[in-house]
């Protein structure tokens, strides 16, 4: 049997697994004004993505994000794991949840990629689709992802940073080949469990579990591109107090000195696995993706961070 066939059956148990997981894991009362689906033709290929609303705001252009969802998920399963719809409601956010063809994001990995799908176009065409209908403010949006959608925040980043004002990533460094055509400072907000077992906090073979998926940089290789490309200085590390006593995950906290409008932190989840901080996981989804922290909640802390932000 060749080595491709022996990879592509444990590919899919591994999706079927996450799925499970989303689907044991406890859920959140729908938000008022649930996501509504919607198409998009990208080039003859018909995309999808999930639109949320806060009710409340009609006739406000807001400030929006696009989140996008891990390798092996969909849409449907970031919106509920995240639970930014709730959180959007009470911040007056819109949000956009695009769903990757077969669960995989073209995040710019040349080794290991995990799709071919313009990813890129589909973005552009679903950002000048809400804008249209003057549901956002296109200054004020921001792209949040984890795993495949936090590489694939950062190549928003490199290839249409003037779409974006800044990114959130979650349990995701860089690939070792990603390419940054369009470098541009930004706000850049980074969230890394220690004990990632998919994308390893110290860099290595990215979910080498299930072959070939490229290899990533370090969580602090990364941060340091991001540190030189802002202008940013020093960073001081602080210790997030802990919620609950009985939460075993430290966080630290790095905050860099930065130039207005360029800040960069670093959430540091001292035994933290390949989660999203704040998430409400099941059993099973902790056996499989690692511990989950509630000391700091990933929602609250990007948008604190990115409303210290001047807009681009």
């Amino acid at each position: 049997m060749r080595k491709f066939d022996r990879i592509l059956p444990r590919v899919a148990i591994f999706a079927a697994i996450v799925l499970l997981a989303a689907i044991l894991s406890p859920l959140q009362p729908a938000a008022a004004g649930d996501a509504v689906s919607h198409t998009i033709d990208v080039n003859g290929v018909s995309r999808s993505y999930l639109l949320y609303v806060p009710s409340g705001q009609s006739g406000k252009r807001l400030p929006a994000f696009i989140m996008m969802h891990g390798s092996g998920s969909t849409d449907t399963q970031q919106e509920r794991y995240s639970n930014f719809d709730t959180f959007g409601q009470a911040h007056g956010l819109v949000v956009m949840y695009p769903n990757g063809i077969d669960k995989h994001w073209n995040d710019g990995r040349v080794i290991g990629h995990e799709s071919m799908a313009d990813d890129i176009g589909f973005m552009k065409a679903m950002l000048a689709e809400v804008t249209a209908q003057g549901l956002i403010d296109p200054k004020r949006v921001y792209a949040a992802g984890i795993s495949n959608g936090g590489f694939m925040a950062q190549h928003m980043a490199c290839v249409m940073p003037d779409a974006l004002a800044g990114i959130a990533v979650i349990a995701a460094t860089l690939p070792v080949d990603a390419a940054c055509p369009s470098p541009r400072p930004m706000p850049v907000v980074f969230f890394h469990g220690t004990e990632d077992k998919f994308v390893p906090f110290n860099g290595g073979p990215i979910a080498p579990q299930f072959g070939n998926r490229g290899s990533a940089i370090s969580n602090a290789q990364a941060v340091a591109i991001w540190q030189k490309r802002n202008g940013c200085g020093a960073a001081q590390q602080a210790n997030v107090p802990a919620k609950d006593t009985s939460d075993p995950l430290p966080v630290t906290l790095e905050s860099y000195s930065c130039p207005a409008g360029r800040g960069l932190e670093n959430v540091i989840v001292q035994g933290g696995g390949h989660t999203w901080p704040g998430a409400r996981q099941g059993w099973l989804g902790t056996k499989i993706l690692g511990p989950v922290t509630d000391n700091i909640d990933a929602n609250a802390t990007m948008w604190t961070f990115f409303q210290s932000q001047s807009p681009k």
